[in-house]
């Protein structure tokens, strides 16, 4: 009986991969990763469709990206209010540069003040 249930198995060489017909968040326009992680997947980031108000101080506060989509009030599992971004290598890139900024600035930092005392021997 095992090695029936092995070969209907091997047999059957197609994928079975849950929620492949419906678009990544990441790929969507209102996605807005959160530059304070080092994760543009991260579950922190935000979709900017959705968000809410505050009255009093006029600050818009948006919601997590993986709530959105499961609220079928909102963009839901199918991703109802999906635009794809068409520049989504751009928009990966600029996240990567601001992200690791924090890091990279203080050697930036070092390398500017060394090349300023070659130059001017200061």
């Amino acid at each position: 009986m095992r090695f029936k249930t092995l070969f209907l198995a091997m047999a059957s060489s197609e994928k079975i991969i849950k929620n492949m017909e419906f678009p990544s968040c990441k790929n969507c326009i209102y996605y807005k990763p959160s530059f304070l992680n080092n994760d543009f997947t991260s579950t922190y980031n935000k979709c900017y469709k959705f968000g809410e108000k505050n009255i009093i101080t006029d600050e818009v506060t948006y919601n997590f990206a993986d709530f959105c989509r499961n609220d079928e009030t909102k963009c839901g599992k199918e991703g109802k209010y999906f635009e794809k971004e068409k520049n989504i290598k751009f928009k990966i890139f600029r996240y990567k540069i601001i992200s690791n900024l924090p890091l990279s600035l203080p050697i930036m930092c070092i390398i500017i003040n060394l090349i300023i005392k070659v130059l001017f021997g200061k």
